[in-house]
Order: C-alpha cells, then sequence, then structure tokens
C-alpha cells in the first residue's frame, strides 16, 4: 500500500512539474505601460520600467542563480500540509494616504493589507487612517536609481544609522501599532548590504519586521537573510504594474497557479480604478481558491512549516 501512495503522489508531482513550465513561459512578464520603457533586445536583456510607485528593476527573462539555484527543495516543500488546504496569500496594496482609499479596500470581500505612506508635510493625516484598519503596513521610501518624488523623501544610501533610528523612531511613534513595513521605491538602497543591514537593525531594535517589495533584481536581503539564518519576507508578483483590469485579473489567476505550487505568495498592487475592477469581479474564485492572511498570519504559518528562507516566486515571459 505504501509502494502505490508513492508510486501516485510522484505522478502528481510529475504531471504538476509539466503544467507549472507550461504557466512560466505562457505568462505575461509585469510591465507598466503607462510610462517610458527601455524594450527588450531580442527577448533577453532585462526589461526596465518607471512605474507611478517604483522604480522597479524587472527579473530578467531566465532564472539568476542567487535566488534559484541556492535554494534547497526543503524551503518549498510544506512540512505539514494538514495545517490548511488552501494555499496562503498575502496581499499588500502600496500607496495608501487618505480615507477614500481605505473605504474602497474595506467594500472588497476579501482582506486586503494597505500599506500607507508615512506621516509628512503633505500626508499629514496618514496615522489617522491607520486608525480606520485592523491590519496596516507602513510603506518606506527608500531611495531609487532614477526615480524621485519630492513630497516623499527617501532615506538615501550613506545615511548613518543614527539618523535611520530617527526616521523609522518617529514613524513608530506616530503608528504604535505598526509592526511590518515595505519599501516604496529603493532599487538603489535595497542593494546596498551596508545600509540594509543598518536598516535591520533599527527595525530589530525598535521591534519592526521587514517585507522586501523587489525593485531589484539583486536585493541585499537575499544575502543577508542566508547570512543571518532570518527569515525576510519578499514580494512575489506585481499585479497591476500595467493599469487595465484584464492586465490584473490575468496575473491574479497567474498567483493562483503559483501559490498552488508553493503553498504561499506575497503580491503588491495598487489603488487604480481598474485594480479595484479586477479584485471585486475575481473576488468568489480568489476566496475559493486561496487564505487571505496577514503579515504575522503569514510569517507564523511559514514558521510552522519549518521555512527559514523566503522562496520568492519568479515569473517569466515568451522572449519575443
Amino acid at each position: 500500500m505504501r509502494f502505490v501512495r508513492v508510486f501516485l503522489l510522484l505522478g502528481i508531482i510529475f504531471i504538476q512539474s509539466i503544467a507549472d513550465s507550461i504557466i512560466d513561459t505562457s505568462s505575461t512578464l509585469e510591465s507598466p505601460n503607462q510610462t517610458p520603457q527601455i524594450p527588450i533586445v531580442n527577448g533577453f536583456k532585462k526589461l526596465y520600467s518607471l512605474h507611478a510607485d517604483n522604480f522597479i528593476f524587472l527579473e530578467s527573462l531566465s532564472p539568476t542563480h542567487s535566488n534559484d539555484a541556492n535554494q534547497t527543495q526543503d524551503n518549498t516543500i510544506l512540512k505539514n500540509p494538514t495545517i490548511s488546504n488552501k494555499p496562503k496569500i498575502l496581499l499588500i496594496m502600496d500607496d495608501i494616504q487618505n480615507a477614500s482609499q481605505i473605504k474602497q479596500i474595506q467594500s472588497l470581500p476579501l482582506k486586503i493589507i494597505p500599506s500607507i505612506f508615512p506621516k509628512t508635510k503633505y500626508n499629514p493625516k496618514t496615522p489617522l487612517i491607520a486608525q480606520k484598519n485592523a491590519f496596516y503596513m507602513i510603506h518606506l521610501p527608500l531611495e531609487a536609481q532614477n526615480f524621485e518624488q519630492k513630497e516623499l523623501e527617501p532615506i538615501k544610501v550613506g545615511t548613518s544609522k543614527d539618523n535611520i533610528y530617527a526616521i523609522i523612531a518617529q514613524i513608530k511613534q506616530d503608528f504604535p501599532n505598526l509592526l511590518y513595513i515595505n519599501n516604496h521605491t529603493g532599487s538603489k538602497f535595497t542593494q546596498s548590504e551596508k545600509d540594509m543591514l543598518n536598516l535591520l537593525s533599527v527595525f530589530d531594535e525598535l521591534g519592526l519586521k521587514f517585507i522586501d517589495s523587489v525593485t531589484t533584481p539583486h536585493p541585499a536581503s537575499e544575502k543577508i537573510s542566508h547570512q543571518q539564518k532570518r527569515l525576510i519576507m519578499q514580494r512575489d508578483i506585481f499585479l497591476d504594474n500595467e493599469i487595465s483590469t484584464t492586465h490584473t485579473k490575468a496575473q491574479l489567476k497567474l498567483a493562483i497557479q503559483k501559490a498552488q505550487k508553493k503553498g504561499y505568495i506575497i503580491a503588491i498592487c495598487h489603488p487604480h480604478t481598474s485594480t479595484f475592477k479586477a479584485l471585486k469581479q475575481m473576488s468568489d474564485e480568489l476566496n475559493h481558491a486561496l487564505e487571505f492572511v496577514t503579515p504575522k498570519e503569514l510569517e507564523s504559518y511559514l514558521s510552522s512549516q519549518a521555512i527559514t528562507h523566503y522562496t520568492r516566486e519568479r515569473f517569466y515571459a515568451n522572449a519575443q
């Protein structure tokens, strides 16, 4: 009987691997169309895109060894699948800065975690907005390679640890229930191991956790996670770099497929009208296929599965 079960399991894994390979080669590459882009040359060079929110260096069309080859299968296979039959999804909506956006999130039958901009002279009421939501994060501006927003002064490469501490401590004071922070922009800062070590050290001192939005193909959090044997959660997919309901729905379907393969996924979206429309139209399908969780719930789940290094799911497209 045991031999039969093993044989059936191997057959299922083989079929799933074929399906996944088809998905990987037919998926749509995340790419905003609302801003100038450098086209893909012969389908192999990296695609660079300037999102309204992030300066994002998107993944190349072929896997990189830094995030794939060095990861063991132990981190991708769930240790105790009896905990829940549904894959987990942490769905973060970035760029939240007003009460209207919170109301739109709350109108959806989905557990969506708003990531709210820190308090600034341009957004003085964001702490009040946070109070309207049971779960929230802070969307922390970090320095990008080629993108600036005057109203959102980022923490820059080379900022001293003391100054970083002062900035984050003020945010913690403005948002006393804060536990998790993800980066807004940051393609330059998050590549710097020295600066990321300072930032994470400050987070540790203040009882905060970092979720990497992954706006560069070479995030220093990868190396730090391995070196320190600490779990640093990472974005798997952007849902709406292309602002259209059709694209967002396609990305949501892809997210479901990838979550079913891996068991968990982190998706990031933005408060676009098309995004809200896509989420509403697919809410039944999403709730049926996935379990929506908070950052803390996902972290607890990964811990229960003995996952100590976040395995980020890559999204590729055909080279055309």
